[in-house]
């Protein structure tokens, strides 16, 4: 049985069971390696480096959110052409993909050089604070590149169902930067920036791994390796959806400027620390969400290809449902031990009774993320990028940003806390909403499956 008719017939739960563990292992790479470069800047440089740190965090997923566009872009566009069996198309997504990552990276690597020390003094840096961030943050852009090409490309690998290669390509990475960390930061005494170099060139590893994965003809299809061109046929859809991913990971800089800057406004240096520390622990949680989404893509956009719409909602329920019963468990960990898990990046740091309660207060919507990510993911991976794109808008901006500016008014800094659970039971209202009329919609249409 090839991994399409797999993906076409096996029954929903065993396939679950079957892609989702390696996928939730590769989508925490990135996440555990955030949290990785806070604890050893918190463990070896202190409160003043995860400071600087955590006010160039939110600048770094501009370039994730640039090789995600690329990523779920070809990844949707590549599952649909495996799903309605267009050979064309499979051939020469590679060459797309990789084209546009090196065109976009160029752009960002420019523009996030010259206008670092102004986005990270906008932001709220000042100082010594602003200084090392700034310095951080060059460092890290210069491997941007590598990192947009790297990642983008490793969707298209998800994208045909071989989560477990993508995953060893990523951990080998992930692990890379584990090992460095500590060696450039501590043993060469390279500071912060040591904690750039070490990321930078573990991409760098992930991007040869990529290439020698296509190079040496591992796909399930056939990739036209000689080709890299920007056929406008292809270029326009894998933008089209890609944006929606953009946005996501774009929308999470502004709310992040913006908490960052009211934070400079109501706080000081420690609260910009712990809330630094706060969110790579709420990325961490995050990461049954990601990875059993990004495990239902290539189910439900090859299933939507062949025209099989009730095995397109089967997989969106059951995946749904696992995804959010993981991350309660996972949400109740952290919500039992914070001291313990926020030591690790604070070490030396005595946490008062209302810097506990603002992290609880942060973490609870945990259990409702897993729907929203689902239904991003499932109009993603069906190509209806529009609807995708307003829901990430509404959650971001319109949901996010005018309760952030009002709530520390009243309570301080614990409203900033307090928002997200606004946002989120308010955005979960709206995701139901579409997704039950997208449903209903197919009930109607009673199409036929193409195989």
């Amino acid at each position: 049985m090839t991994l399409r008719e797999e993906i076409r017939t096996e029954d929903m739960w065993r396939l679950m069971a079957k892609l989702t563990p390696v996928a939730v292992l590769a989508m925490s790479i990135n996440s555990i390696n955030t949290f990785v470069d806070a604890l050893f800047i918190g463990q070896f440089l202190g409160e003043q480096a995860l400071a600087a740190v955590s006010l160039a965090f939110p600048l770094t997923f501009i370039t994730n959110g640039l090789a995600a566009m690329l990523g779920v872009g070809g990844s949707s566009l590549l599952s649909m052409a495996i799903g309605s069996k267009n050979y064309e198309q499979q051939r020469k997504t590679f060459g797309t993909v990789a084209s546009l990552s090196i065109i976009v990276s160029i752009l960002l690597t420019i523009a996030g050089w010259v206008f670092a020390e102004d986005m990270i003094s906008a932001i709220g840096g000042k100082g010594e604070v602003l200084r090392l961030g700034v310095l951080y943050y060059r460092t890290l852009i210069l491997g941007s590149s590598v990192q947009i090409f790297a990642v983008g490309v490793n969707f298209l690998i998800r994208a045909e169902g071989k989560i477990k290669d993508a995953m060893i390509i990523g951990m080998i990475s992930m692990i890379a930067n584990m090992i460095l960390n500590p060696i450039f930061i501590g043993y060469l005494d390279l500071g912060i920036a040591g904690a750039a170099y070490a990321t930078v060139i573990s991409m760098v590893i992930f991007a040869v791994l990529d290439i020698w994965y296509f190079s040496t003809r591992r796909t399930t299809y056939e990739v036209d390796l000689s080709y890299f061109k920007l056929d406008r046929k292809m270029v326009q859809p894998i933008l089209a959806v890609g944006v929606s991913a953009m946005m996501l990971q774009l929308m999470f800089v502004v709310q992040q400027i913006v908490v960052f800057k009211m934070i400079a406004i109501y706080g000081d240096d420690w609260d910009i620390a712990f809330m630094g520390a706060c969110y790579r622990v709420l990325i961490l949680m995050l990461v049954p969400g990601f990875g059993f989404s990004s495990a239902m893509q290539p189910v439900t956009g090859i299933n939507f290809g062949a025209k099989d719409y009730p095995r397109v909602k089967k997989a969106f329920w059951i995946f749904s449902l696992g995804s959010t019963i993981l991350t309660t468990v996972l949400l109740t960990l952290i919500e039992i031990f914070p001291t313990a898990i926020l030591g690790l990046m604070l070490p030396d740091a005595v946490f008062t009774s209302q810097d506990i309660f603002n992290f609880r207060i942060m973490m609870s919507p945990g259990f409702m993320f897993s729907f929203f990510f689902m239904g991003i993911i499932l109009y993603q991976s069906i190509g209806n990028a529009r609807v995708a794109g307003i829901v990430m808008v509404l959650r971001e901006v319109v949901c996010f940003i005018p309760f952030v500016i009002i709530l520390p008014m009243y309570w301080g800094i614990t409203g900033i806390y307090a928002t997200p659970v606004i946002q989120n039971i308010i955005v979960l209202s709206i995701a139901s909403y579409l997704v039950y009329n997208t449903f209903k919609k197919w009930d109607k249409e009673k199409i036929l499956p193409l195989d």
